[in-house]
């Protein structure tokens, strides 16, 4: 299956608690692509935000 890679995360662990920590799985690099405009806008919100709990 093709999927984005910040959704991974969240993969290894719904997969380690289905499977009781005895799940596997191989990751490949596909491909980049243009992020859609929604979630950049999102990407952008959380990344302005933690830039000013930096400051």
């Amino acid at each position: 299956a093709k999927v984005p890679g910040a959704e991974m995360s969240k993969y290894v662990t719904s997969l380690s608690a289905l499977t009781s920590g005895r799940g596997t799985f191989s990751l490949a690099y596909d491909a980049y692509q243009q992020v859609p405009t929604d979630v950049q806008e999102k990407l952008l919100k959380e990344y302005e935000e933690s830039e000013k709990e930096e400051d």
